[in-house]
């Protein structure tokens, strides 16, 4: 189903961070977006044209409430993170549930609030992951434990929903030059070097690849790396933020 503009609709949660911005100006060429923000007026430096959305992921799921206006979707991207370091023995009840409540249960919330919308429009959801969830835990057990309970709930979403017309999508991608991953060098006692980092606008062109070959194939997971395996190795001759480097699973016709 299409807007009066004749677009389809995609939804960004998360709309206001590095790559959620990204994601949302690179969507906004083909769709009508709806921006999520925890507070009114963040989502005016994404431009014009784009549909702000209030949405608190903290918020206990009984506040998720959908524009009358999306009726049907396309596109939803869960593009919203909370970083969250420390070991087990440090970590507070409170640092569990503030991370576990943007990076599953309010993301949990808004998907099943836009089932209908999604199974309208034969939508697709695709989520932001991390890279994190395949490498070790230690140091950051919270914020990998949320991510590892996202990854299940995307694939039991899709086994559950395929048969409605909604398909899902995993990305995975390494280390992003973001305000998040400045937080992720420090904790990690290092330095903060984006030009080894993938830049957010190459995630953008990652969930674009898997929106524009929905209609042929179905991409259930997909890795984003930089060229470095890690942030500490001398840069090459091509910048990482200059190329987008992935492997695509499990591709279905």
């Amino acid at each position: 189903m299409l807007t009066a503009a004749g677009r389809p609709s995609a939804a960004v949660i998360g709309a206001t961070g590095g790559i959620g911005a990204a994601i949302t100006a690179e969507l906004a060429r083909t769709h009508d977006v709806w921006a999520t923000a925890r507070q009114p007026g963040a989502t005016g430096q994404l431009g014009a044209g784009i549909r702000p959305w209030r949405l608190d992921l903290a918020a206990p799921a009984a506040e998720v409430s959908v524009p009358a206006e999306l009726e049907s979707l396309a596109v939803l991207v869960l593009a919203a993170g909370a970083w969250s370091a420390g070991p087990v023995a440090a970590a507070t009840d409170d640092d569990w549930h503030d991370t576990f409540a943007v990076n599953l249960f309010g993301q949990v919330a808004v998907t099943r609030a836009l089932l209908p919308a999604l199974r309208r429009g034969r939508g697709r959801v695709i989520v932001i992951n991390s890279t994190a969830v395949q490498g070790s835990p230690g140091g950051r057990s919270a914020y990998t434990a949320s991510k590892a309970a996202l990854d299940v709930f995307a694939r039991a979403l899709h086994e559950e929903e395929r048969d409605n017309g909604v398909q899902v999508s995993n990305i995975y991608p390494g280390r992003v030059a973001t305000d998040m991953q400045k937080a992720v060098a420090i904790s990690e006692g290092g330095a903060y070097v984006p030009e080894r980092c993938l830049s957010p606008e190459a995630v953008a062109q990652t969930v674009r690849f898997v929106v524009d070959l929905a209609p042929v194939a179905h991409v259930a997971e997909l890795v984003v790396r930089p060229p470095y395996r890690s942030p500490h190795e001398p840069p090459g001759s091509q910048p990482a933020r200059d190329s987008v480097a992935f492997a695509a699973k499990n591709a279905s016709a």
